[in-house]
């Protein structure tokens, strides 16, 4: 279930930066302007954190945390700042915060204080050198990563680990991707993000599996490229009506 997370500030354009961050990292996010309005918002539902400004008109944040603690006791908090003091940070740690995060927000930062759902996610790239990459830059962002080289291993690796989903060479030496890759998404239920440096040479697989199952990178690529691709192709859950039928 994705992570639902509630922007308290004052700063309309600052709340709606950060939700629009937070999304784009795959957060279900909420904003609210006012602490009043935060309290009608986590009345009505649930979340798994709450970030919010200390200084706003009316109600500061810590007053705001100590009125929403008894309404979900799971859910965590977060304060920003650009006022921190001995006595704000006390008073926020007494609180209860989980952290105090000093304006402007660093995401890094913030993405590490938040909680996610952890993905697993298996590479199989010839490329040892690449692959290592890969599987840093996924542990990185918080992925439980793999790398597959063997690619007699690859299918039976994927049946057995009970991935998410699998990021796959697309000429991985010694394989056919294309039916490795159809058995992936049609029998085992699980997303693909193919990765090439043709096109052409990946076509064949493309227009062999369902549109909802599988992603194109064509390399060299960004990392948040791959992010990107991952969090599109497992946004329907494998198995349910739209993926992989």
């Amino acid at each position: 279930m994705t992570s639902r997370v509630l922007i308290v500030d004052d700063n309309h354009d600052l709340a709606d930066n950060l939700a629009e961050l937070l999304e784009e990292e795959g957060y279900t996010v909420e904003t609210a302007y006012s602490g009043e309005r935060a309290l009608d918002l986590a009345a009505a539902e649930s979340f798994d954190t709450i970030l919010t400004d200390v200084r706003m008109p009316g109600m500061s944040g810590v007053d705001l945390v100590k009125r929403l603690q008894g309404l979900n006791p799971c859910t965590s908090f977060l304060l920003m700042t650009a006022y921190s003091s001995d006595a704000v940070l006390g008073e926020a740690l007494r609180a209860g915060v989980r952290a105090v995060l000093t304006k402007p927000v660093d995401l890094d930062l913030l993405l590490a204080r938040l909680p996610h759902d952890v993905a697993k996610v298996l590479v199989l790239e010839g490329d040892a050198a690449i692959g290592a990459e890969l599987v840093a830059a996924l542990s990185s962002r918080g992925y439980t990563a793999f790398l597959e080289l063997d690619s007699a291993k690859a299918e039976e690796r994927a049946r057995e680990g009970g991935f998410d989903a699998v990021v796959l060479d697309a000429f991985l030496p010694g394989c056919n991707s294309t039916e490795l890759a159809r058995s992936l998404c049609l029998t085992l239920r699980i997303p693909v993000v193919l990765l090439s440096g043709e096109l052409d040479g990946a076509a064949n697989v493309l227009e062999s599996l369902p549109s909802e199952c599988v992603r194109f990178l064509n390399k060299p690529f960004q990392p948040d490229a791959l992010f990107a691709a991952l969090r599109s192709v497992m946004e329907v859950a494998p198995g349910q009506e739209g993926c992989c039928p």
